[in-house]
């Protein structure tokens, strides 16, 4: 395979990665607390070329990135909603062991622990917390403080667990908006640098808008990698045949 179809194809490769990614953030350009996927590339060469006068081929090296930007922050009115503003991640105690997220529209499990939509029960700094039915907290209204101390009625059910990592690069994705940390450590958030928010939901930081115009770019580029990959075929075809011929 000539250089040029090295480059024309390995850009195709780069192109549908990137389709990959934006799809991925269009679908959940609605979905609380989700960050976008962002493809990072560079060039890179193919071995080295026999001939000194030969130049290496270069080929699209690409990697896809989580952006952990901030979405905006909406008020919704309902108790159970919770956002974060600032670094940081809520843990969740799902079927794998402990998750993170930033997703925070809450329910009320049948056992009347904190948990998210799947069914994950939220942790606090002493693992499930209870905010409703029997137990060490009463089924009164529910208020979530600035900090994660969590209300129920006139007790105090718990405080929210908020964790940052040094690296978030690092983490996982499993879904949409569940991380793995791996062998990461999870730290404490200190104390200001993350406000929870009660009330409220943290939206896409994926721009729908930004994302549809990305989109339309990214198919006319792979379609021209396509026709140029095309292009170079006809071409090594011909010279076959004509090489033939003399």
């Amino acid at each position: 395979m000539n250089a040029g179809m090295y480059s024309a194809v390995s850009g195709g490769i780069l192109a549908l990665t990137r389709l990959d990614a934006i799809t991925n953030n269009l679908a959940n350009a609605s979905t609380p607390g989700f960050k976008a996927e962002r493809v990072a590339q560079r060039a890179a060469a193919v071995g080295t070329a026999p001939d000194p006068m030969a130049v290496d081929t270069p080929i699209a090296r690409v990697v896809v990135e989580t952006d952990f930007s901030q979405g905006p922050i909406e008020p919704t009115g309902n108790l159970l909603d919770v956002a974060l503003a600032g670094k940081g991640f809520l843990v969740v105690d799902g079927p794998r062991g402990e998750r993170l997220t930033r997703r925070g529209n809450l329910m009320i499990d049948g056992d009347g622990f904190l948990a998210t939509k799947d069914g994950w029960r939220v942790q606090g700094e002493n693992g499930d917390l209870r905010v409703g039915g029997v137990g060490p907290a009463s089924s009164g209204p529910l208020a979530i403080a600035a900090d994660g101390t969590v209300h129920a009625g006139d007790l105090t059910a718990g405080k929210l667990r908020v964790v940052t990592v040094a690296d978030p690069s690092k983490l996982v994705r499993e879904g949409g908006t569940v991380f793995a940390a791996g062998s990461l450590p999870l730290v404490a958030a200190a104390p200001g640098d993350v406000t929870v928010r009660q009330g409220a939901l943290e939206g896409a930081n994926a721009s729908p808008i930004e994302s549809l115009v990305q989109l339309i770019d990214t198919m006319r580029g792979y379609e021209a990698y396509m026709q140029a990959a095309s292009r170079l075929d006809q071409v090594s075809g011909r010279a076959v045949t004509d090489v033939g011929r003399v």
